[in-house]
């Protein structure tokens, strides 16, 4: 959903470009607009998810946690999935959805044990791809409104704001130690897109608000009280990726970073989890595997 407030701003934004850009470079350039980059992000993400669901990548993942005093607790935890994505759609409203499925082949660099998979901050191995609340069918769900102009390695890159316009149920589930919070529509994003190709490059949301929650009674060693999540942020950075035979580019997810904050009932007060993917291995015909050019090898932890 588009908010008609945005647009008498958007009219003096493109008015100041005019008089900073030569009327050839108007002329080879898109029209930058809310509607029109909206509708080339959306063209490009179903292109995107047609085409991904041939591939698989390796996602490399770091879980860290911090003190008060922002040292950290222990060694990082290293988890190496197999990840791919499949584009379908919902039974019960025929929205489009994206699921991430993970398969999780290294802990440490040791096989991974049942213990491992219900670690806490450890990945769920399905998931929904937060960049799919950008597809045409989904954007009326959301309030949308255009930001900034900025240039990024020659390419005019948009930054497109977006709030969900309902709020679903908050739901609190407990396994030992691990707490699971789903607040779904209770999170705003950013989106910087190229104007030309509708190319996202970068995603970021977080919470609209802080989220409290109160510590199960039954729960054994429960500490009585309440536990505020202050902070819950995610950034994603992308990139396109080449194959060959037969030649092909997609814009595929380079790194994804998460951050919470917690207080209260005795939690460490910071988690981090960065998650870097590459050997990006497309499927073909006959079941081959076919490795992106120049993506191979295990990235580095940061």
């Amino acid at each position: 959903m588009v908010n008609p407030t945005h647009r008498p701003l958007l009219a003096a934004v493109i008015g100041g470009l005019v008089l900073a850009v030569s009327g050839a470079t108007l002329a080879q350039e898109p029209p930058f607009d809310l509607e029109a980059t909206l509708a080339r992000v959306g063209a490009q993400l179903e292109q995107r998810y047609q085409r991904s669901q041939r591939i698989v990548s390796t996602e490399m993942v770091w879980v860290r946690s911090f003190n008060h005093n922002m040292q950290s607790n222990e060694s990082p935890r290293r988890l190496e999935f197999e990840r791919r994505v499949e584009w379908g759609t919902s039974e019960e409203d025929g929205v489009p959805t994206v699921r991430v499925f993970r398969e999780l082949r290294s802990v440490n660099g040791r096989k991974p044990q049942q213990r491992d998979l219900d670690a806490c901050l450890t990945p769920l191995s399905e998931t929904e791809d937060p960049l799919s609340v950008l597809l045409p069918a989904r954007q009326r769900a959301f309030e949308f409104s255009l930001g900034e102009l900025d240039r990024i390695d020659g390419r005019r890159v948009a930054r497109v704001d977006y709030v969900p316009l309902e709020e679903g149920r908050a739901e609190v589930s407990w396994e030992e130690d691990c707490v699971s919070i789903s607040l779904p529509g209770r999170s705003r994003g950013k989106a910087w897109v190229d104007v030309e190709s509708g190319d996202v490059l970068r995603l970021d949301q977080r919470l609209t608000r802080r989220f409290e929650f109160r510590e199960p009674r039954d729960r054994p060693r429960a500490r009585p009280g309440w536990i505020t999540l202050e902070r819950d942020d995610l950034s994603i950075r992308y990139q396109r990726v080449t194959f060959d035979d037969p030649a092909e580019s997609l814009m595929l997810p380079r790194s994804i970073e998460r951050s919470w904050t917690l207080r209260g009932s005795g939690f460490v007060p910071r988690y981090f989890r960065t998650q870097q993917l590459s050997n990006h291995r497309r499927f073909v015909t006959g079941g081959r595997l076919v490795e992106a050019s120049g993506t191979t090898g295990e990235p580095a932890a940061r």
